[in-house]
């Protein structure tokens, strides 16, 4: 695309994706669902990431399961090391054994072990209780709700495309 189409389409695109987050915060809204961060959280990764998109759409997906089941083992562990070993290495043992995997072994894994999963367990862990006792909501919303909303976020790209190329070889008509 050359610079100006690029403009058009961002400019299109990003019209697009203020409709696309509005309809889902609606939907949201009217069954008055809390846990909505799970899936737009997934979509600011998606694009804050570099690369192609559908390398980014697979690495998100994957990568914030990944942080949720790691989030899962910690807490498992947690739970089952403090009362032998204390509150301190109770939670830093199992907590260094995530961290380590996300950061360390990032460099092998990076379409699974990455920043999104990291955020996943970051922000899985600011309400752990209300994580733990809706696991399967929490993972259903997630699959589901991120495949669908970047899905379609995704699929919105080629109409705003289509869009931008056609209103620029309008623009080059009308000045000709």
């Amino acid at each position: 695309m050359n610079e100006a189409v690029t403009k058009r389409f961002l400019l299109y695109f990003r019209l697009m994706m203020v409709v696309w987050i509005l309809i889902a915060n609606a939907f949201f809204h009217a069954i008055e669902f809390e846990y909505s961060w799970l899936v737009f959280l997934s979509n600011i990764m998606l694009f804050t990431m570099e690369g192609d998109i559908k390398d980014r759409f697979v690495s998100v997906e994957l990568g914030g399961l990944v942080g949720m089941v790691l989030t899962v083992l910690a807490m498992l562990a947690i739970g089952a090391l403090t009362p032998v070993l204390g509150g301190m290495l109770g939670l830093l043992l199992p907590l260094g054994v995530v961290l380590f995997l996300l950061i360390i072994l990032h460099p092998y894994a990076p379409k699974v072990l990455n920043n999104v999963g990291f955020a996943y367990l970051t922000v899985a862990c600011i309400d752990s209780a209300a994580f733990a006792a809706n696991l399967p909501l929490f993972f259903g919303v997630y699959i589901v709700g991120s495949l669908v909303f970047n899905g379609g976020c995704v699929l919105l790209m080629k109409p705003a495309r289509y869009l931008a190329a056609r209103s620029i070889k309008n623009d080059v008509k009308a000045d000709a």
